[in-house]
């Protein structure tokens, strides 16, 4: 049976401490004889040879298929690769997975405070991992925790899911009292209304979309807080592209079914604002969420869409009070 990994867990915990090591001082002749009485648990491992000096630090790796492409007289000191890629036990096993992906290895040393090598996790443990995290992410983002995944109580799957609909009870009142502010404006021009749910739902899925985007690399390591800049670059790009088809289409459409220019002009304007500043939007709020040491995927969701229908809201009512004060 499977043993499920619990998420934050640190290397120390889930390490194998079965693994090939030699001392430096040993010719590859010595080296294969010391394996032919190894445990069969140990050679059945990635075919990696980690190097000890005598205080058992660990100073190079070798490859197995090394050993037998060189004198058997020569040392494996002088055969070893000096500069390994290695990970420490108190490493959480999240910031691991990164190290898998970016250097594509079988398996990886561990070390402890002193250097030493105390075990290995291979990368048959990190995708097991990966899934976890890729699990609880996902859980995130559409407002619930990963325990729900497994968990067959009832009030349990209540209480996850509760908070994060609590979020959007917010932002529903928010919003709500937006309307209500501009009621004069809607009543004086009902196709205003119409068209509130197509705005909305335009922006949700831009910010949603970007957040996701975000938030997934963060978890991959191919975001980082210098990528910020060029992340906001790229939201804005693609909104002003996004947005203006968007609203070439829904504004004409508009302007075309209610025989009003100026009613087209809104939609036009409202959904191009809204639509680049939901993808900003989106790709910030992980980032903000990370530099407070607040889990980025909890700013997916619930957070996102709120955060969007207010922003859009009160773009879409501006802009028409600017075009249609005077009908």
């Amino acid at each position: 049976m499977t043993t499920r990994r619990v998420k934050g867990e640190t290397v120390g915990s889930i390490m194998k401490n079965e693994f090939l090591a030699v001392s430096d001082e040993l010719t590859i002749e010595e080296t294969i004889k010391h394996f032919r009485t190894a445990s069969l648990e140990k050679v059945s491992k990635p075919s990696y040879i980690y190097v000890i000096d005598s205080r058992g630090l660990l100073v190079g790796v070798v490859q197995m298929r090394d050993l037998l492409s060189h004198a058997p007289g020569v040392h494996v000191r002088d055969i070893m690769l000096k500069n390994v890629v290695k990970v420490h036990a108190e490493m959480d096993q999240e910031e691991v997975v990164r190290y898998f992906i970016r250097h594509r290895f079988l398996a990886l040393p561990v070390i402890n405070n002193e250097q030493k090598l105390v075990g290995i996790i291979t990368a048959d443990e990190m995708v097991d991992i990966a899934e976890l995290e890729a699990e609880d992410d996902i859980a995130k983002i559409v407002g619930t925790g990963v325990d729900e995944i497994t968990s067959r109580s009832i009030p349990r799957i209540v209480r996850l899911r509760l908070p994060w609909l609590a979020v959007s009870i917010v932002g529903g009142f928010v919003s709500a009292f937006i309307l209500g502010w501009f009621e004069r404006d809607m009543k004086s021009v009902i196709a205003l209304a119409i068209f509130i749910p197509i705005v909305l739902g335009l922006s949700e899925s831009i910010g949603m979309q970007s957040s996701t985007i975000v938030v997934r690399n963060m978890a991959l390591g191919r975001a980082t807080f210098k990528d910020v800049r060029w992340l906001l670059q790229k939201e804005m790009f693609v909104g002003i592209i996004v947005g203006l088809i968007c609203g070439v289409f829904v504004g004409g459409a508009a302007c075309l079914w209610q025989a009003n220019a100026n009613l087209g002009a809104v939609l036009f304007i409202s959904m191009s604002m809204s639509i680049i500043l939901s993808g900003v939007i989106g790709s910030c709020l992980p980032f903000l969420f990370r530099m407070f040491k607040i889990d980025p995927a909890l700013s997916s969701g619930p957070i996102v869409l709120a955060t969007c229908d207010i922003i859009t809201l009160l773009i879409y009512f501006r802009v028409s009070g600017f075009f249609l004060s005077s009908q």
